[in-house]
C-alpha cells in the first residue's frame, strides 16, 4: 500500500505545482535581437563579348568534322534505304502515323548537301562520294515514294 502512496503523493506534488500562481512580470524588458545589415557582395558583371572572344574556344579537328558529317550522311543512308524496302502497305502506315518522317528525311538530306558543298572542312573525296550515294539513296526513296502512291 505505500508503493500507491509514492506516485500518488508525487501526482499531488506536480498538480500542486501546475496550479501555482504565474510569476509577476518583472519591470525591466528583456532585449529583443535586432538585425543586423551584412553588406552583400555585388556580382561581377558579365565578361564583354571582347573578353569572351579573347579566350579560345576548343575546335574540333578538321578530321573529326569530316567524320561526324560522314556519319550523318551514312544514317540518312540507311534510314532512306530502310524506307526504300519497306513493302507499300507497311509505308503507308509509317508515313500516315508518321506525318513528318519523309518531309524530315528530305530536309536532311538537303540540309546536308548544301552543308557539304559549302564548308571548306568538307571539301574532301570522301564527302562528295558519300553525297553522291545520298543522292542515289534518296532517289531510290523517291522512287518507292512514288510506286505506293505516297506524297
Amino acid at each position: 500500500m505505500s508503493a500507491l502512496k509514492v506516485p500518488l503523493a508525487l501526482l499531488m506534488l506536480t498538480l500542486v505545482g501546475c496550479n501555482a500562481p504565474a510569476a509577476a512580470p518583472t519591470s525591466t524588458p528583456t532585449p529583443v535581437p535586432t538585425a543586423t545589415l551584412v553588406p552583400t557582395a555585388t556580382p561581377a558583371p558579365a565578361p564583354t563579348l571582347a573578353a569572351r572572344q579573347r579566350t579560345p574556344e576548343p575546335t574540333a579537328q578538321p578530321s573529326e568534322v569530316e567524320d561526324a558529317f560522314l556519319t550523318n550522311i551514312d544514317d540518312l543512308i540507311a534510314e532512306a534505304a530502310d524506307l526504300s524496302v519497306t513493302p507499300c502497305q507497311d509505308l503507308a502506315a509509317v508515313t500516315q502515323a508518321s506525318p513528318n518522317l519523309v518531309p524530315s528525311v528530305r530536309g536532311f538530306a538537303s540540309a546536308l548537301k548544301r552543308i557539304g558543298t559549302t564548308q571548306a572542312a568538307l571539301d574532301t573525296d570522301a564527302v562528295r562520294a558519300s553525297l553522291a550515294d545520298l543522292d542515289h539513296s534518296m532517289g531510290e526513296l523517291e522512287g518507292a515514294l512514288s510506286l505506293c502512291g505516297i506524297k
